[in-house]
C-alpha cells in the first residue's frame, strides 16, 4: 500500500537522480517534465529542469494519480 510516508522515504534515496514527471491537469491537459529531483520538504518535492526552472509537486499528487513519476 502506497502512502505519503512511503513515498517520502523512497524519494529521499533518489535525490539528485534524473526524474520524468507527467502531470495530468483538467480537461485532458497533460504536461511532461524532465529534470533532477532536487529537494524534499514536508509536503512537497522540488524538481529542477534543465532550463533552470523549478517545479514543485505534492506527495499526495502521486497517490491521487494527478502525476506519474519515473526515476
Amino acid at each position: 500500500m502506497m502512502n505519503v510516508c512511503y513515498i517520502k522515504k523512497y524519494l529521499c534515496t533518489k535525490i539528485g537522480s534524473k526524474i520524468y514527471v507527467i502531470y495530468y491537469g483538467g480537461r485532458n491537459k497533460k504536461e511532461h517534465y524532465k529534470g533532477i529531483l532536487w529537494k524534499l520538504y514536508a509536503n512537497l518535492f522540488i524538481i529542477k529542469l534543465p532550463s533552470g526552472e523549478i517545479k514543485s509537486f505534492n506527495y499526495i499528487d502521486i497517490i491521487t494519480k494527478t502525476i506519474q513519476i519515473y526515476i
